[in-house]
């Protein structure tokens, strides 16, 4: 058994800084933008998939 106890980080954990000090390091304004740059970037990949040009 682990003598980590509840709330202690460990090296492996795969979520070792929480959402609370994200929002501490990170302004909203920062996120949306990342969320903004990555939906432009879905979409235009899917234009890129969605392309006719090759496919005959």
């Amino acid at each position: 058994m682990s003598d980590l106890t509840p709330g202690t980080k460990s090296e492996h954990d795969p979520r070792s800084v929480s959402d609370e000090e994200l929002r501490e390091e990170y302004s909203r304004e920062e996120v949306q933008k990342w969320r903004d740059d990555a939906q432009s970037q879905h979409e235009r990949w899917l234009d890129v998939m969605n392309n006719e040009y090759g496919k005959k």
